[in-house]
């Protein structure tokens, strides 16, 4: 089969919410489709999941998940996995598929670099924002080209972002970024009402697209959205505010540099489900979780110094 019958991308696009230099793009579909599952940080706070180091002596790249549901569990790449019940903080790699009552390997990479200490507490839970927007970018290229974040370049970016938000973290903790300026990002997200039935968010930062994020199901978007939404605004506080011209139609020709991007499949890690396919040329990166059919989370970036090109589809 082609790779080209996994990225089917015929989204409408709505007008943008436009607030700073932010604009906010929502993606619906008159297609569709729903696997029923839990979002990861839902079945934390409800004790349906437990999260542990692999070991006594624990591993950087690894979190043992165990799935304790009747239900399927989605864990999104870019996900921050924090307190003090692990020995550091870590970010999820891809987004993982977690059958029924099944624990897995999950692979993670370090985003607290001065912290590696036995558990002092018990307290544990998934971030309210996923990994900042810059960090998800390099992290979607290092995975497309070597199979693996480059832990390095990881704690590189949070350390410019504390330094940006002139933070004095003594363990490097991606977490404190948000902290931060917690009151602001909070009063920003108010002017980003999610519309009905929305699958995905396309989101700019001044003249351009940062991230493009697409689901399965309306109702997994919901819990996700202001979390994504959370991670661009945090990036869009170290650019200069300037009037936003991004169209709708940009959206558009962003979707079909995907569809006829290069494409790689992936079976997913062991015991998870579905399918993982990548996407890369000169222009974006991302990557696509699928099963049984279903788009169930697209991640994708305009890389660094990329432009779209002349705007030519008939979708819009």
């Amino acid at each position: 089969m082609s790779l080209n019958n996994y990225s089917n991308f015929q989204f409408v696009v709505s007008e943008p919410l436009r607030k700073n230099n932010l604009s906010v793009f929502f993606l619906s579909s008159e297609e569709k489709k729903i696997d029923n599952c839990l979002c990861f940080s839902e079945a934390l706070k409800k004790d349906l999941v437990s999260v542990n180091e692999v070991n006594e002596r624990g591993s950087v790249r690894y979190l043992k998940l165990s799935n304790k549901t009747n239900q399927k569990i989605l864990v999104l790449e870019s996900e921050l996995i924090t307190g003090n019940a692990l020995k550091q903080d870590r970010v999820v790699d891809r987004t993982t598929l977690i059958p029924e009552n099944t624990t897995i390997m999950l692979q993670v990479s370090c985003c607290e670099k001065n912290r590696w200490s036995p558990a002092v507490a018990n307290n544990l839970f998934v971030s309210d924002t996923l990994f900042f927007s810059k960090g998800r970018l390099d992290n979607s290229i290092d995975i497309y080209e070597k199979s693996k974040t480059d832990q390095y370049k990881i704690w590189n970016n949070i350390s410019e972002r504390l330094d940006d938000y002139e933070i004095k973290s003594f363990t490097g903790s991606t977490e404190e970024i948000y902290q931060k300026r917690k009151k602001d990002i909070e009063n920003l997200l108010l002017s980003f009402k999610l519309k009905f039935n929305s699958l995905g968010v396309a989101i700019a930062i001044g003249n351009k697209i940062i991230s493009i994020d697409i689901f399965s199901d309306s109702n997994v978007f919901k819990i996700y959205f202001p979390r994504i939404l959370r991670s661009v605004i945090i990036d869009s506080y170290t650019k200069k505010p300037y009037q936003n011209f991004i169209c709708k139609e940009n959206v558009y020709k962003l979707l079909r540099l995907f569809e006829k991007s290069q494409k790689k499949l992936h079976n997913s890690p062991g015991g998870c489900l579905g399918e993982e396919i990548k996407f890369n040329n000169n222009q974006v990166v991302g990557s696509c979780l699928q099963y049984n059919g279903m788009m169930i989370h697209f991640s994708g970036f305009l890389k660094d110094n990329s432009d779209i090109p002349q705007y030519k589809s008939e979708v819009a």
